[in-house]
């Protein structure tokens, strides 16, 4: 597909319906699409930032690595989720990017992306925006960490997947989908394979959650809700 095939799908996303149509044209138009096999390095931490991405189809991982070589799972970006926007400012990437399925991305370059911020307010809007969701996530993961309750860190995750957020109260299940593998989502919420396989199973024969698959519906809001919490010192 062309980046003007993606037209219709980007303008009924949060992010286009936040740019409008003039901005998302030109957008499309003058950005560079780039196709990335699964597994491939888009860009390494430490790397040079000359620009910032936009999926347009596929996954894409943002991971760190530690001194020992250990990986850590930041997040996992869908479609039409702007990522690398702090780099342009920082000068380089703060993080490694590896598409996760067979992946395209709209590269836009740094002096574009300018351009367009004076042109277009609301691409400047969408920029800070994007910027202080990527902040919020990163608190929440450090939060999660910091989580010593295996159990509270995944439903955390899992209610973090769902739009809207779920109020605590009892009602119909909600059903969310896994980004990725359950080997990677382990990685990502500090805890080994067995452990998540544990407590979805524990969860499950509890009728709080049902899980087919990458598909986990979250049945018992309330009771998720109140063990989610971090654990009373």
């Amino acid at each position: 597909m062309k980046p003007i095939d993606y037209i219709e799908p980007l303008s009924a996303s949060p992010i286009g319906i936040s740019l409008g149509s003039s901005a998302i044209r030109e957008l499309l138009a003058e950005g560079k699409p780039h196709r990335f096999p699964k597994d491939t390095m888009i860009f390494q931490e430490g790397d040079s930032a000359g620009g910032i991405w936009l999926v347009l189809d596929g996954l894409v991982k943002l991971t760190r690595y530690t001194y020992e070589g250990r990986e850590i799972i930041l997040h996992i970006a869908e479609p039409f989720l702007i990522i690398a926007e702090a780099a342009v400012f920082l000068g380089r990437y703060p993080a490694t990017a590896i598409s996760n399925s067979d992946t395209t991305l709209l590269y836009i370059p740094k002096e574009l992306l300018f351009s367009l911020m004076e042109k277009y307010p609301t691409v400047q809007r969408r920029l800070f925006a994007s910027m202080s969701n990527w902040l919020k996530m990163l608190v929440d993961k450090v939060d999660q960490l910091t989580l010593n309750d295996a159990t509270a860190r995944l439903i955390r995750y899992l209610f973090s997947l769902s739009d809207p957020a779920p109020s605590g109260k009892a009602g119909k299940p909600i059903t969310v989908e896994l980004p990725m593998k359950k080997g990677e989502l382990a990685i990502m919420l500090n805890m080994n394979q067995a452990t998540l396989s544990r407590t979805l199973r524990k969860l499950q024969d509890d009728g709080l959650l049902k899980v087919n698959a990458r598909k986990v519906a979250l049945i018992n809001i309330d009771r998720l809700k109140r063990l989610s919490q971090p654990p009373l010192l």
